[in-house]
């Protein structure tokens, strides 16, 4: 979005000559600045659109999840904010919606074989493709990409336990909120879903162009 670019543009210029830094250093805070406003913004129409949908709780449950593994196992970028906030905010929607209203039709059976894929896909994922590199801040370091991913497989771990917690009290509405949240990071991280984005991303760009022909 034209705006966002605007505000950390202006945000990180007035950064740059307060601390008399070069146009690098501007970069890089013009980047920092598109994220944290671009999720304020992302947060605040997320928010409005669960609470009219009545899925506050599943959202907050899936954002939670999807976020926290991404910090740490990366995941595919858009190329511009605004396609990165309808892709995401639409599949957050979708999914949320699901764990809110079928919820009551899963039973045990149905949800540990859902659990049990969920985390042998995303094990086999992470240890093939976490961490997948941000285009600003590409991962190289060995080491350091060692580090994501055993930190990546520990948070699957933990999350697997929580998960069967869950299944066990019945709270099958928690439980396909973070397992959704779960699936969506992973899906980013792997050569399947980076095809599936760059369909979205390759498609929309046809449309601009059509309607700017237009």
């Amino acid at each position: 979005m034209r705006f966002i670019e605007v505000l950390s543009y202006s945000g990180a210029n007035y950064l740059m000559k307060q601390k008399g830094e070069n146009h690098e250093k501007r970069r890089v805070y013009f980047y920092g600045l598109q994220v944290i406003i671009g999720a304020i913004v992302k947060f605040i129409i997320l928010f409005i659109l669960a609470f009219i949908t009545d899925t506050l709780l599943t959202t907050f449950l899936m954002a939670v999840v999807f976020a926290s593994l991404r910090s740490i196992a990366g995941g595919y970028h858009m190329d511009t904010f605004g396609k990165c906030l309808g892709v995401s905010i639409s599949l957050f929607m979708v999914f949320s919606i699901i764990a809110r209203y079928t919820y009551q039709y899963w039973n045990d059976y149905h949800v540990i074989i859902f659990a049990i894929i969920a985390v042998v896909v995303s094990l086999f994922s992470i240890y093939k493709w976490a961490p997948s590199d941000n285009p600003n801040r590409p991962i190289t370091d060995p080491k350091e990409i060692k580090r994501f991913k055993n930190l990546s497989i520990v948070y699957l771990g933990i999350w697997a336990v929580i998960s069967f917690v869950l299944i066990y009290t019945k709270l099958y509405m928690i439980f396909l909120s973070i397992a959704f949240g779960l699936l969506l990071e992973i899906f980013s991280i792997t050569p399947a879903g980076h095809t599936f984005f760059d369909f979205i991303k390759n498609s929309l760009k046809k449309k601009k162009k059509k309607l700017s022909k237009k």
